[in-house]
């Protein structure tokens, strides 16, 4: 049995959330914690958050974000797409093996990097596409697969 920081009430420890790293109880039980995250982010605001992600994840802020948004048009680094919402804004490129951020990418350019990150294989798979179109002669159907 635990007492709440926040309510006051004697709670059974698994009304509370664990610390990963001491493996101790919260000081607020789980119900007072969750209201009090809630109230938080309502507070803050989703440019907040947005600023606690690109500071956790790539080391910049808000800030430099948009700088770089800027610079880019507001455009995809590789093209003329842009983020069209919050849910699609564009996302940080950066590469995995030394961590610099290259620019800012939308949902499409950044998946494909993400699958292939090697500048030889994606100049290969451009060359594909090209020479495959070039001696294409079959048509798929409308509405069918090619799988």
């Amino acid at each position: 049995m635990k007492q709440c920081s926040k309510c006051n009430q004697t709670k059974s420890l698994s009304d509370f959330y664990i610390i990963p790293k001491s493996g101790n109880p919260h000081g607020s039980c789980k119900e007072c914690f969750k209201l009090s995250s809630k109230r938080s982010r309502e507070k803050l605001g989703r440019e907040h958050r947005k600023n606690y992600e690109l500071q956790w994840h790539y080391g910049i802020g808000l800030e430099e974000y948009n700088e770089m948004l800027n610079q880019q048009g507001g455009k995809c680094a590789c093209g003329s797409t842009t983020g069209r919402s919050n849910a699609e804004a564009l996302h940080v490129d950066h590469d995995h093996n030394t961590g610099l951020i290259r620019g800012l990418l939308c949902h499409r350019c950044n998946r494909a990097i993400g699958l292939v990150d090697d500048p030889a294989s994606l100049r290969a798979l451009a060359d594909y596409i090209e020479s495959a179109n070039a001696r294409s002669t079959k048509r798929y159907a409308s509405g069918r697969s090619c799988g």
